[in-house]
């Protein structure tokens, strides 16, 4: 019998830094930096975040979940989610899990999880994460063996002053 318990590795203590009138890109709060080593076969973390975003028109946001920075692996995505009409400070909210399928030089990570989004009062869109977003799940393979950052990310279609997600607490804790 394997012993487990859950471990908070990390907890926003104040927003993160809003992702507002651009079409890059960028992570929603600080990078959480994976020891070398840390994950071994079966690890799973989970991750959770919620905010708030207000919009002009109806762009859409699609989150990412990264292996090594906002321009490391993607591990896993949402598609695209239009979001509502000229909303203010409306709700979002994500839950990921990542799983160690195998550990290593050439690891193997699998993720997945659900974003939602309220796009008016009363109504809420929920969207997957999947490897290129719509599809199932895949592992991912990446290097185990390195310190690494693990990036939670959105980017706009448009760009627009009023376009603005800000994340108000992230966290992510080891299930074993």
């Amino acid at each position: 019998m394997k012993q487990t318990w859950n471990q908070t590795l990390y907890c926003a203590t104040a927003d993160g830094t809003p992702v507002a009138n651009t079409t890059t890109e960028s992570i929603i709060f600080p990078d959480f930096n994976v020891p070398a080593n840390f994950l071994s076969d079966g690890a799973k973390l989970r991750l959770r975040a919620f905010g708030k975003l207000s919009t002009t028109a109806t762009p859409t946001i699609t989150f990412a979940i990264r292996w090594g920075g906002v321009s490391g692996t993607v591990l896993a995505i949402t598609e695209a989610i239009t979001t509502g009409s000229g909303v203010t400070n409306v709700n979002w909210d994500i839950e990921a899990y990542l799983q160690v399928r195998s550990n290593g030089a050439t690891g193997s990570v699998l993720v997945w999880g659900v974003a939602r989004v309220h796009t008016a009062a009363g109504t809420v869109v929920t969207n997957v994460f999947g490897l290129s977003g719509y599809d199932a799940p895949a592992a991912v393979t990446v290097d185990l063996t390195a310190a690494a950052n693990l990036s939670l990310t959105a980017d706009w279609s448009a760009a627009s002053a009023s376009n603005t997600l800000t994340g108000m607490d992230y966290t992510i804790e080891s299930l074993n």
